[in-house]
């Protein structure tokens, strides 16, 4: 059987400094909201009710907090996840529909700043779009739930450029969603994932890649010749 080293997964953050950075990045938004109110490093801290020792523990200049909001989104999710009961246990399907629904969630508490902002320079200026692939690829491969030979295919990086794109499409999707509770998007979302879970998860793939390796251990067709075939199936 094929073995493929598994990636250090994302460590999960520190509450304590998740809800000290919340605090600030929600408070500058707060003072967005008041006529000509100062967003100074000061005012943003009397709004929070923390000391500037704070703001400088996580912060260098007020301009990080409103991109910061998208960065807090995913730290959240990790910190949710990490605290679940039962979370090692959940399915692909289980954990993709997780990221989904607590990335929503998260984005919920601002949805007029997200609807300002999804589409301009303070959304591209956080690391939103790479911390979404990065949980996208740590769930493409994890091997509690994702086949090791299924990661030849998901554990390449077009996957997860293009199940990214999907992600971003769909929260598009869902600010423009104007059915109750957003209806629309949770069923785009429930079908997605059950269809990315089904390719992921297929068994035909192990069973492929397996058959493959066999017939390379056992030179039943002459293919241990070929160099880059031999490498990839020479080893258990």
């Amino acid at each position: 059987m094929l073995h493929f080293a598994q990636r250090p997964l994302n460590p999960i953050p520190d509450p304590d400094a998740f809800a000290e950075k919340k605090q600030l990045v929600e408070a500058a938004l707060r003072l967005e909201e008041k006529p000509d109110a100062p967003l100074t490093i000061s005012a943003v801290c009397a709004e929070a009710g923390v000391k500037e020792s704070v703001f400088e523990r996580h912060f260098q200049t007020v301009d990080e907090l409103r991109p910061a909001f998208y960065d807090l989104t995913l730290e959240q999710y990790r910190m949710l996840t990490g605290a679940t009961t039962g979370y090692e246990d959940f399915s692909f399907e289980e954990r993709l529909a997780s990221f989904y629904y607590i990335l929503l969630d998260a984005l919920e508490e601002q949805r007029a700043f997200v609807q300002a902002t999804f589409s301009t320079r303070v959304r591209s200026q956080s690391s939103f779009r790479s911390g979404v692939r990065e949980a996208l690829r740590d769930l493409l491969t994890d091997a509690d739930v994702v086949p090791n030979t299924n990661q030849l295919v998901t554990g390449l990086w077009p996957v997860h450029e293009v199940l990214t794109e999907v992600t971003l499409a769909i929260i598009r999707h869902w600010l423009h969603d104007e059915t109750p509770d957003q209806e629309a998007t949770t069923a785009l979302v429930d079908k997605l994932v059950a269809f990315v879970a089904e390719l992921v998860t297929f068994r035909g793939v192990s069973r492929g890649v397996t058959l493959a390796w066999y017939i390379v251990q056992n030179d039943s067709l002459g293919l241990g010749r070929l160099p880059i075939v031999g490498r990839l199936f020479s080893r258990q």
